[in-house]
């Protein structure tokens, strides 16, 4: 007896479903971004030419260049998540206290991956991807509070031009000093408007 159904296919057998190509193409760039990350960390970003980068990361070259006009444009993405990450630690920090403990997280991170890092200030990438995020202020909404707001402006050009200076001049100081550094700093702000009231 024939029925009209049809028989499932193995991805239905299998509960698979193909991905959508919005879904593909965001797989696609979260391998190519591991894969310069990696890249980064063996050599040069000069060397690494996209045929090197896309066998890395398991895709073709027509979906490499469907998602970037060039390799730099791929650093620039990752520079700029690097920038949204520095965001979302200043966002978070409250008191002096969160600062050292952020800080210490942000610095550590940024010394444990020195290679790309270095690789990314030559390009001045992650730099100008900072530079050119708007200020948190204008992310979200002000506090109530006016010296809470201006401790938070001042909190954030400072952190982001003290990680700028250390990355560019070589990482002397350790990630605990930088973030003593940080920490002292908003610990010194907060006091002068709290006197300023």
């Amino acid at each position: 007896m024939a029925t009209n159904e049809t028989a499932p296919s193995e991805l239905e057998k299998r509960n698979i479903r193909r991905l959508s190509g919005e879904e593909s193409n965001r797989i696609s760039r979260e391998c190519l971004r591991t894969a310069l990350m990696q890249l980064l960390g063996e050599q040069d970003f000069q060397k690494i030419s996209v045929t090197e980068l896309t066998q890395r990361a398991g895709v073709s070259r027509a979906t490499f260049y469907r998602n970037y006009s060039d390799k730099e444009a791929l650093l620039r993405e990752i520079g700029e998540s690097a920038a949204l990450e520095l965001h979302a630690f200043l966002r978070a920090t409250r008191t002096p206290e969160d600062v050292y403990r952020s800080a210490l997280n942000l610095f550590r991170k940024i010394r444990e991956n020195e290679r790309i890092t270095r690789n990314m200030v030559s390009f001045r990438i992650s730099l100008s991807a900072v530079l050119t995020l708007p200020p948190l202020t204008q992310q979200e909404e002000s506090p109530a509070d006016p010296m809470t707001h201006y401790w938070h402006l001042a909190v954030e050009g400072a952190v982001m031009n003290i990680v700028r200076d250390w990355m560019v001049n070589g990482m002397r100081q350790t990630p605990e000093e930088m973030a003593g550094v940080c920490a002292s700093l908003a610990s010194e702000v907060r006091g002068r408007l709290a006197g300023a009231d």
